[in-house]
């Protein structure tokens, strides 16, 4: 009966000692706090380690841009703004969150053979009033933390290369259905042109342009030739007067001193008087030889008279006698001018009567290609215009295939994932701090429950 008489008083003694402890519920509460401040410092050193690698991006800070010139055509610019131009947005924001999206995300853990739990998410820092994107993101090894930044950056460049292709092959799409209704409008106003071209008696514009130079040209040679004949005029007026024959007296005379039966006339009148001459002087009138030789000179000039007669009228050989043109020979050019200077006058009135002719013609031709030609380059214009603007719509077509950083700009690698050196976690000052904070702060609200009653009272007496 001793034993179990001990034994209740041992379990009656420790049933009085947590009775006791139970008497003082601040040090209970105090014991579990600091207990549960350390058992959470204790697993967070036990902790698995982790390895934080860190990467910066850069965008660039200026846009480019170039000029084209086509000649006959216009001028083409392509324009890549900065990406920091626009206030309606920053592209850092929205790299930042491309960076933590699913997609990036699933792609980069593709490629490291992760789920995208084990993968994790990126702390992405943007630093103000710079373009640069900074990237960490933790690993439970060096290496792994390392390939998880690098496998990051490139799903980003992926992805990025996926809109833009993605972006032009729209905007082709799009500029392509409008280059189809610029060609149709060019073929309508080309088949325009042919289908009038066809009808008209004009093809092109030169034509109307060598018509003015023709009749220019015939206007003015038709001036010159009417100047011309005026000169001849005066020249023939004064050169009759200074010989007081007409034109076509002296022209008359020339034919008739070329007529071969008026010559020998002429020639035999000269011998019948100088013979008729010898014989009245040596011998008289009356002799028979000089009677002989009157009677030989009469008929020679009844022969001129009958011949000049034939030719040209009655009494045109008294009138032909008296040019003396064998006895005269500048008399006899001065008439050869005379004739030529009419010859020439003439035929210049003749040409001046065609070039009018010529004039009127070409001015009723130009009639003609003046309203035709108002046609024509109407349509010309609505061609070239239609020409125009689907040659600057293919153009800038082309140039904006250069321009693929226009919407997502480049985005640059600044520094290489870094290749991490310590764990960034646990740390032990981190545990320190943590351990003396808590413990400060479990102490500090104890002390203060205690001594409420004394707080209160002491404040109450000030109230």
């Amino acid at each position: 009966m001793k034993y179990p008489m001990v034994a209740l008083t041992k379990a009656g003694l420790i049933r009085a000692q947590i009775y006791a402890v139970l008497k003082r519920p601040y040090l209970v509460v105090g014991t579990v706090s600091y207990l549960f401040i350390a058992l959470l410092i204790i697993l967070y050193l036990n902790k698995a380690p982790s390895y934080t690698s860190d990467m910066e991006m850069v965008l660039p800070g200026t846009g480019s841009s170039n000029s084209v010139s086509l000649n006959d055509i216009g001028q083409v610019v392509s324009q890549t703004n900065t990406p920091f131009s626009g206030g309606g947005f920053n592209p850092r924001v929205n790299y930042k969150e491309m960076l933590s999206s699913r997609g990036v995300r699933e792609r980069a853990a593709k490629r490291l053979h992760l789920s995208l739990d084990e993968l994790g998410k990126p702390k992405i820092v943007l630093t103000e009033q710079t373009s640069i994107i900074s990237l960490l993101i933790s690993a439970n090894s060096k290496e792994l933390a390392q390939a998880k930044a690098l496998a990051l950056y490139e799903s980003l460049q992926d992805e990025l290369n996926i809109l833009r292709a993605d972006e032009v092959l729209r905007r082709d799409h799009s500029i392509q259905q409008v280059l189809d209704q610029y060609r149709e409008r060019m073929n309508i106003t080309r088949n325009a042109i042919v289908d009038f071209q066809q009808r008209s008696i004009v093809v092109s514009t030169d034509q109307m342009d060598q018509l003015v130079n023709t009749l220019s040209g015939v206007k003015e040679r038709q001036l010159y030739v009417k100047a011309e004949a005026n000169h001849l005029l005066q020249y023939i007026n004064q050169l009759s007067d200074d010989l007081g024959v007409s034109p076509k007296l002296a022209g008359q005379a020339f034919i008739l001193q070329s007529d071969v039966e008026f010559r020998a006339y002429m020639t035999e009148l000269k011998e019948s008087v100088v013979q008729l001459t010898e014989y009245s002087s040596r011998w008289g009138i009356n002799h028979p030889k000089v009677k002989a030789q009157q009677k030989r000179l009469n008929f020679t000039r009844v022969s001129i008279n009958q011949r000049s007669s034939q030719i040209f009228g009655v009494n045109s050989s008294e009138i032909f006698n008296s040019l003396n043109l064998d006895l005269n020979p500048k008399r006899a050019e001065l008439f050869a001018d005379l004739i030529e200077a009419y010859a020439k006058h003439k035929g210049q009135n003749s040409m001046f009567k065609d070039l009018g002719r010529s004039a009127d013609r070409l001015g009723d031709q130009l009639k003609i290609y003046s309203r035709e030609i108002v046609e024509l380059e109407r349509l010309q214009r609505e061609f070239n215009m239609a020409e125009a603007i689907f040659t600057s719509a293919a153009a800038r077509l082309e140039a904006s295939k250069s321009d693929v950083f226009a919407s997502y700009p480049v985005l640059q690698m600044l520094t290489t994932p870094s290749y991490p050196t310590k764990q960034s976690s646990p740390k032990n000052v981190i545990a320190l701090i943590a351990g003396i904070f808590g413990f400060t702060f479990i102490t500090f609200g104890l002390f203060i429950l205690k001594q409420r009653r004394n707080l209160i009272q002491i404040i109450l007496k000030k109230g």
